[in-house]
């Protein structure tokens, strides 16, 4: 359109193919490769962010429609002024077409807006709260690792050296960097070095905001730089194409965690989600007060009010692998809700901190970290049960493959 143009060029800038037609700017959704994995396949194709700067010298209204199939419609457009400061809910009126979902957008003369239909945050806001706290708080941060473009990936840590007497809790979020889940992190880490510091005294801490710097930067749903969507498909072994899981498996073998909370955000799914945690089946566990840890931990989660958990079982991905390993007691995903809104999503984020801290009886983690990363030898009649499970689990989609082919 004549005086409109698209600004792409920012932090995270996520937009399919698109046209004008008149004053109505048509959009495709941006691809990603589906991730085709433990027989079911996962679509994260679901966003938006974008600018549009106005040239004339007076204000323009323009028509943006969102083209898209069997895809949920937003119920809220995000909006900025610039692309850093944080995207704020905005009033535009969102209208469900045959095509997919339009809405309008009215930009001042000479003057630029960003919009998303998810709450971005941008890679550099993330980082300077990050580094305030680090500068104020005693917060300190660990280089372990670069991503496949370069960017540092970055951990921290709130301790000098681990005291093996008291639980690791690693917390992450930033791996699907549409979400908006890094005000998880970010709110848990500025409350631990501040109002809830004497927790410290019986925990050790490490927090990774960011998981998934490159996609923060290009902008992708999902994947890293090189289509992999590494919450499911976690190739810690695959350091060319996949080295945000290479560098995190070895950052997790140097500080093996006891608990690990990874935060999603539910979007643009509006009320067919509730936040909660995924929890795996208690026999992927070993020992007796591992098992029940895990799930004291679990009803201790699920007493948050609103919150739903969900069963989750697929062998490919991060928390099942880091619990093969370590016998880590994983809470991944915990999702937030966008309709929370950022200060919801923050002080459900302090809740399920809380909730985990005040049910951990130290003295049940003590031996439960597998060898050679800590003292338990994996028993044989575990390994038995957990492969007994996992055939049980896939004969029936197996036969249902073999069927369809």
């Amino acid at each position: 359109m004549h005086h409109i143009s698209i600004i792409k060029q920012h932090e995270g800038h996520l937009l399919g193919k698109h046209k004008w037609s008149g004053s109505k700017l048509i959009c495709d959704l941006q691809v990603e490769p589906l991730v085709d994995i433990d027989y079911e396949s996962h679509d994260y194709n679901l966003h938006f962010n974008f600018g549009l700067h106005n040239h004339s010298e007076e204000a323009k209204t323009i028509t943006v429609i969102m083209l898209q199939t069997n895809k949920p419609v937003p119920e809220t457009i995000w909006q900025a002024d610039t692309p850093y400061e944080g995207f704020q809910k905005s009033a535009i009126t969102i209208e469900t077409i045959l095509e997919g979902y339009k809405f309008d957008i009215t930009i001042d003369s000479h003057s630029e807006t960003y919009l998303s239909n998810t709450m971005w945050s941008s890679i550099t806001a993330i980082n300077q709260r990050f580094h305030k706290l680090e500068k104020h708080n005693s917060l300190i941060s660990l280089k372990y690792g670069q991503s496949a473009n370069h960017q540092d990936l970055l951990a921290y840590k709130l301790f000098d050296k681990r005291d093996l007497c008291r639980p690791l809790i690693c917390i992450s979020s930033g791996s699907h960097p549409a979400e908006g889940d890094t005000i998880a992190t970010a709110a848990i880490a500025e409350w631990i070095t501040t109002t809830g510091r004497s927790h410290l005294k019986k925990f050790d801490v490490l927090i990774v905001p960011i998981l998934n710097p490159d996609g923060f930067i290009t902008g992708t749903n999902g994947c890293n730089t090189n289509g992999i969507n590494f919450f499911w498909d976690f190739q810690h072994r695959n350091l060319e194409y996949c080295p945000e899981a290479y560098y995190f498996w070895e950052l997790l073998k140097a500080y093996p965690p006891n608990i690990y909370i990874d935060f999603h955000c539910y979007s643009t799914q509006g009320k067919r989600k509730t936040f909660g945690p995924y929890l795996k089946p208690l026999l992927f566990y070993s020992g007796y007060l591992t098992r029940n840890a895990a799930q004291n931990l679990a009803n201790s989660l699920q007493t948050i009010p609103g919150s739903k958990h969900q069963t989750m079982f697929s062998p490919s991905s991060m928390p099942h692998k880091i619990t093969q390993e370590f016998n880590t007691i994983t809470f991944a995903k915990y999702h937030l809700h966008q309709a929370m809104g950022k200060q919801g999503m923050s002080d459900t984020a302090l809740l399920v901190m809380q909730r985990i801290i005040d049910a951990i009886d130290p003295f049940q983690l003590q031996n439960q970290i597998f060898h050679p990363h800590g003292p338990l030898k994996k028993p044989i009649r575990d390994k038995f049960k957990q492969k007994c499970f996992m055939y049980r689990y896939y004969l029936p989609k197996t036969i249902k493959k073999l069927f369809r082919s």
